[in-house]
């Protein structure tokens, strides 16, 4: 009889994904309770450091478990290059107890979720822009096949009922409305997504551990490359004859100058970002009406 997730690789390598089949996967599963019924996805981080030159360190660990815990320990492991290895189409201890979260009921979790784990640190370590467009696009796949809407996906911190903060340095609301958005477009693929990704980090520096935007660390303090590109060029705009000295914390008028000082096709994109920024500061209505509450 085949094993509750033996479509798991079909359906990944279906919505273009980079799938590897671990040998023996269709028949494995943990002995350490019910086969899964699965109502959602649950993400992880192995906590293990990786790199595109050892994207999947954890892989056989994965496979086997720990001397306290037996393997599988998850059903798929996103390498950082975001290549996806499918372990086990039957029960993987990833999950524990698990509490009610979003429309997903409380209980066996290891029944309740499939569950996919990113090979990456975690702590000091954030996702590869590979691995999280990868997620993303794992994730909609397996909530489509199993019916379930986009707020079935939750983070194993969501669901645990011992203090767990995978996965770290993603911030699950946010992930979640990027899954509406890939279920409404459907156009880019997981290399697309990688390269949107990294230029995102490259602009605005690693992210804190909620998702937060914390920019790179400088004399000045935490900025983003939008910020010090405007510091820049304000510096280069003072050191002509005439200029007016510019203060170090800017004014309006002040980025007006920088941006007319770039080349169109150097300030549009610059001009995006920003507009971007401005508009993740913006309160929501909710927000709002606490406000005036």
């Amino acid at each position: 009889m085949a094993l509750p997730l033996a479509w798991l690789a079909d359906v990944l390598r279906a919505a273009g994904l980079k799938v590897v089949e671990t040998p023996g996967w269709k028949e494995r599963s943990a002995n350490s309770g019910p086969l899964p019924d699965p109502v959602g996805v649950l993400e992880h981080h192995t906590a293990y450091v990786a790199s595109y030159e050892n994207p999947a360190p954890s892989l056989q660990l994965c496979i086997d478990g720990r001397p306290d815990l037996k393997g599988p320990l998850c059903h798929g492991l996103i390498g950082y290059d975001g290549v996806i290895h499918v372990i086990a189409a039957g029960r993987a201890n990833h999950a524990g107890e698990a509490r009610e979260s979003g429309p997903n009921p409380g209980g066996d979790g290891n029944v309740l979720y499939v569950g996919f784990e990113w090979d990456y640190q975690g702590v000091d370590q954030q996702p590869s822009p590979e691995q999280y467009a990868a997620a993303l696009r794992a994730t909609a796949a397996v909530l489509r096949h199993l019916g379930r809407p986009d707020e079935a996906a939750r983070g194993h911190k969501e669901t645990s009922t011992t203090g767990k903060i995978d996965p770290g340095h993603v911030d699950m609301d946010r992930f979640r409305s990027e899954l509406s958005g890939r279920n409404e477009e459907g156009e880019m693929t997981p290399e697309q997504d990688a390269i949107l990704r990294r230029i995102e980090n490259e602009l605005l520096g690693p992210r804190g551990p909620k998702g937060e935007i914390t920019g790179w660390d400088t004399d000045l303090g935490p900025r983003t490359i939008v910020a010090m590109l405007v510091d820049l060029v304000n510096g280069l705009l003072a050191q002509r004859p005439g200029a007016v000295p510019q203060q170090r914390s800017l004014d309006a008028e002040g980025i007006r100058s920088a941006f007319q000082a770039l080349p169109p096709e150097q300030a549009a994109p610059l001009l995006a970002e920003l507009v971007r920024i401005q508009q993740e500061r913006q309160l929501t209505p909710e927000q709002h009406a606490q406000q005036k509450a």
